[in-house]
This record gives C-alpha cells, sequence and structure tokens, in this order.
C-alpha cells in the first residue's frame, strides 16, 4: 500500500537501480537565507544510505536539505510521485509535479467559464466559506460544554456571531465580502482558543492574534506549519484528479502557487490542523523547548516538526463512517471525495450542486 514519505535528514535522494535511496549527510544545516549560504551542501556525506521502494510511495514530503538530480526527477515523474519542499523554517515553499496523467480538456474549459463568470464563481466561493465556517462550529460545540462561566459566555457569543454570519453568506455580492466574513469568524475563533487550551497551557502558549510573516509566537508557528501540511497535502490530492490546482474561486489564482489546494483547504484545516495543534499541546507531546527563534519570528524546530508530522500522518489515517458510502474512509480520503465532488459539479452543476463536506462526527 503507498502512503507519503516525510523526510527530515539531509542528504542526496537517488535514484537506485529501481527504486529510491537517501544517502544522509552529517552536519549543521545552514538556514536558506544564510548571508554565507552559497547554494552548496551545508554538510558532507556521512555514508549512511537509507533505501526505500518506489512502490511504497505516494508522495515525498521534504523537510532536510536534499540534493536532487535529473535522473531522479525522471525517475519520479514517471512513478507519478510528487515532492514537496519545505524551507529551513519549516515553510511549504516548492512542488515537484510530475506531468499530469489524468487530463480532461473537457474539464479544465468548465473549470476556467465558472471563474470566469461571476455568478458561477461567487456560487462555489459561498460554498467554501459556508463549509468552513459549519466546521469551525462543530469545533466550537465540541469544546462548549466542558466550559464554565465567563469562558462559556463568550464562546455562546461566537457561535451566535458564526451563525449570523453564516446565514447571511447568500446576501454576499463580491469574494472581498465573502474572505471578510471568514477573517472576521477566523479571529473571533482563534480568540477563544485559551478556553479550549486550557488556563495552564493557555499561559505557556498564548494567542494574541494570528500573525503569520513570520509567525510571532509558538501557537503562530504551529498554525503556519500546520496550513503549510494541509495545502500541500489538499495538493496531492487533486494531483490524483484532472482538475486543474491553479484555477481557484474563493481566493484569487495567481503565479507560483495552487490557489485551488487554498480553496479545499479552508474547509479541513478545522478538522485536521487546529484539532491537531489542541492535541499536541493539551497532552504536552509538543513543549515550549520544541520551538526556536529566528529573524524575530518563532517556528518549530526539526524536533518539533517530526512530532507534529507523526502526529499528522496518524490523523490523516484516522477513519470515519461515510453516511453516502456505507463505509468507513479515511480523513485523507475525504479530501479526494471533496475533488470528486467539484468535478461533478463543474461538469453538471444542475445535476452535481457541490456542497462543502460538513462535519457530522
Amino acid at each position: 500500500m503507498k502512503r507519503p514519505y516525510y523526510l527530515f535528514s539531509s542528504g542526496r535522494l537517488k535514484r537506485q537501480h529501481n527504486t529510491l535511496a537517501l544517502e544522509k549527510t552529517a552536519g549543521e544545516r545552514l538556514p536558506d537565507d544564510a548571508p554565507e549560504d552559497e547554494g552548496l551542501p551545508s554538510s558532507h556525506p556521512d555514508g549512511g544510505r537509507t533505501p526505500f521502494p518506489i512502490e511504497s510511495v505516494d508522495s515525498l514530503f521534504l523537510f532536510g536539505e536534499i540534493d536532487i538530480n535529473s535522473k531522479l526527477i525522471t525517475f519520479l515523474g514517471q512513478q507519478g510521485v510528487p515532492a514537496f519542499f519545505f524551507d529551513y523554517y519549516g515553510n511549504y515553499s516548492a512542488t515537484l509535479y510530475p506531468r499530469e496523467n489524468l487530463l480532461s480538456g473537457r474539464l479544465r474549459v468548465q473549470q476556467a467559464k465558472h471563474y470566469l463568470s461571476p455568478k458561477k464563481r461567487l456560487t462555489l466561493a459561498r460554498t467554501f466559506v459556508e463549509a468552513a465556517l459549519f466546521n469551525i462550529e462543530r469545533v466550537i460545540k465540541y469544546y462548549q460544554p466542558r466550559l464554565v462561566g465567563e469562558a462559556q459566555q463568550e464562546t455562546q457569543v461566537t457561535l451566535q456571531a458564526l451563525v449570523r454570519d453564516r446565514d447571511a453568506l447568500p446576501l454576499t455580492t463580491d469574494i472581498f465580502t465573502l474572505m471578510a466574513v471568514e477573517g472576521r469568524i477566523r479571529d473571533r475563533y482563534y480568540k477563544l482558543w485559551p478556553h479550549f487550551l486550557g488556563k495552564e497551557v493557555a499561559s505557556k502558549f498564548p494567542m494574541n492574534k494570528r500573525e503569520r510573516r513570520p509567525p510571532s509566537n509558538e501557537l503562530n508557528a504551529l498554525i503556519s506549519f500546520g496550513n503549510s501540511l494541509c495545502y500541500s497535502t489538499v495538493v496531492r490530492q487533486i494531483y490524483r484528479t484532472a482538475l486543474d490546482p491553479t484555477i481557484a474561486f474563493l481566493h484569487e489564482p495567481g503565479d507560483r502557487r495552487f490557489s485551488l489546494s487554498l480553496d479545499i483547504a479552508e474547509i479541513f484545516k478545522p478538522l485536521l490542523v487546529d484539532r491537531a495543534i489542541f492535541r499536541l499541546l493539551k497532552t504536552g507531546e509538543i513543549n515550549s523547548k520544541h520551538f526556536e527563534k529566528h529573524l524575530e519570528g518563532c517556528y518549530l524546530s526539526d524536533a518539533g516538526r517530526k512530532i507534529f508530522v507523526q502526529h499528522w500522518d496518524e490523523r490523516l489515517s484516522k477513519t470515519v463512517h461515510h453516511r453516502t458510502l456505507d463505509k468507513k474512509v479515511s480523513y485523507e480520503r475525504l479530501i479526494r471525495l471533496e475533488c470528486y465532488k467539484l468535478v461533478r459539479h463543474l461538469s453538471d452543476p444542475a445535476g452535481n450542486t457541490y456542497q462543502g463536506l460538513h462535519m457530522w462526527w
């Protein structure tokens, strides 16, 4: 069974006969933006080699400093294995995307038409935001019964505002307003996080406000890293369909980014990223020693990223009984099913109207 591989060691990834091998290096990795960096490997081979069969590789997530050559790129392309690169600070930076093998000119034309039609685009954008707000509401309602006093009252006020804004989504007339609504609710939602985490954990990991570039504190660092994993995971699932990842509806398509992954990730961040953060902090699996300060920002250390990724991989494998399919499906499979629903909508909007995933568990 194929699965994603997460590589944290530095070295050279190469084709070895008809499989893959990582020739590890020893030494400290330099930051990608270090003044003394000359674009050469930061360390030298230590003789260690880790082989793994290409038949078991669904995708590669590269967190170390990895050297590759054209032979490897060709091999990965032939095998249909995408590779996702993360920089020194754990930010998702690039994708090595194999040549597309699930091409559909008809679907691509329909996807472009839906973007170019203000009415059709707005319909899909509303659906992404509505599903994202619904899933945020589910997370809030999960924790609300565990709260008392002022914390529960504040949570109830946020829930009322969320429901009011969600019910008013059909009245929105432009994308900018939609994104403003989603951003406003997320800001209120983040202010509830200290209540969800509990006083002891919240005192160690305060949440003042969401800050991204760079993350200002430990909680912002966790959100940024988790979101990067979510975006790249969604890209991996989009690649398994005929969707064009560059044509989006809520987020504006731009250069050098897969905007559609940002749209779909909005739906899954409450389930995958936010709940992962709550779990890792409340159990103490990630604590203050797993963070580092760089360039006026705060980032997960290498050890912290390994812990997060291990939990992430386990979370993607968790299953839930799908009410329509009447069988258990993994959280990761839910992302693929979301892509399929979008494909059906683009092909036949009247007969297969898209509705974003609503958590039912």
